[in-house]
């Protein structure tokens, strides 16, 4: 039976690290994994006044995604120490109703990119305190400093260089869907 991991990148940047890691993930992904990934581009910021019966398409969208996911994969970039507004923008319009929306009882791995060894640990602690408070089981959190040195794009294909990290993924992936 084939699992769905829907995979949500916190950068609109055009080339983002994050953006980088979830395009690498199909390919360490254990056999009978679909990862599909949510373009929140297009998810407005969120407004309470737009949150009704009728939300904007992009949220409809949203919301249909992460209910009909298996698992979920959050990659963010970590921003003045603290979660940034694009991954929080999400999480706010997929977690309403305050814990009973869809974002509720999900597996979800967490990815924090930084350009050195040391970031990120901040953005991962704030992320998943966030997830973990609307009823989410974070499976997976690694930090992924340098990522620039471990994930390369090679003619068009994402690749990740660094086998540690490889392996770190796979064994994410395999965690997430248990």
């Amino acid at each position: 039976m084939t699992k769905t991991v829907l995979c949500l990148v916190g950068s609109l940047r055009k080339n983002s690290m994050n953006g980088l890691i979830v395009a690498a993930l199909p390919a360490l992904a254990p056999p009978d994994t679909m990862l599909v990934q949510f373009d929140v581009a297009q998810v407005p910021l969120y407004n309470q006044d737009h949150d009704n019966e009728t939300p904007p398409d992009a949220i409809a969208a949203l919301r249909l995604a992460v209910a009909q996911a298996d698992a979920i994969v959050i990659a963010t970039p970590e921003y003045n120490h603290s979660i940034p507004a694009v991954t929080k923008n999400f999480i706010d319009w997929a977690s309403r109703p305050f814990m009973k929306g869809v974002l509720t009882n999900k597996r979800i791995m967490v990815l924090v990119c930084g350009p050195v060894a040391t970031s990120g640990s901040r953005g991962l602690a704030a992320t998943r305190q966030i997830l973990e408070l609307l009823g989410n089981t974070v499976s997976t959190a690694l930090t992924i400093g340098g990522a620039h040195e471990k994930v390369k794009n090679v003619d068009g294909q994402v690749l990740v260089v660094d086998s540690e990290l490889a392996q770190q993924l796979r064994t994410g992936l395999i965690d997430l869907l248990i």
